[in-house]
């Protein structure tokens, strides 16, 4: 079980990348719809097997800086009523921040790889915060 779990820190920067996205993606149905355990715990052991392989191959200072920001960007409009321009600029470092993440030479990801993933974690987080926000609301919870 050891030798699997170690070669799965070995994967490419894509294919972690593509494991992250589809974790947290998981992660969210399990936001979404708690109780299905199963999706949140799949989600999490894959979101953890990828930053595991990211972080062996290395991250590029300068793009752990886009990745958060675009991170705290999106969770501020949990908080705050957000103009559409933030999330898009938000995505933007997500996508930016992705092409750059692997920091050793020869390591890069591919442009439609950080462009993909970019895109949809962008995109289907700011739609989820935005309907969050809502419902808060809604309750009188805001």
């Amino acid at each position: 079980m050891a030798g699997q779990l170690s070669r799965l820190s070995h994967l490419s920067p894509d294919a972690a990348l593509l494991l992250l996205t589809v974790g947290l993606l998981l992660i969210y149905v399990e936001l979404n719809r708690p109780g299905w355990i199963v999706s949140g715990a799949v989600g999490l052991t894959a979101a953890l097997l990828a930053v595991a392989s990211l972080a062996r191959a290395g991250v590029h200072p300068a793009a752990a800086v886009l990745v958060g920001t675009a991170v705290a960007l999106l969770g501020l409009g949990l908080r705050r009523r957000m103009p559409v321009v933030v999330d898009a600029a938000a995505t933007l470092a997500l996508v930016l921040g992705f092409a750059r993440l692997a920091g050793r030479p020869g390591a890069g990801m591919h442009g439609a790889t950080a462009v993909g993933c970019g895109l949809v974690l962008g995109g289907c987080t700011s739609i989820l915060t935005r309907i969050a926000r809502r419902a808060r609301t809604n309750k009188g919870l805001d």
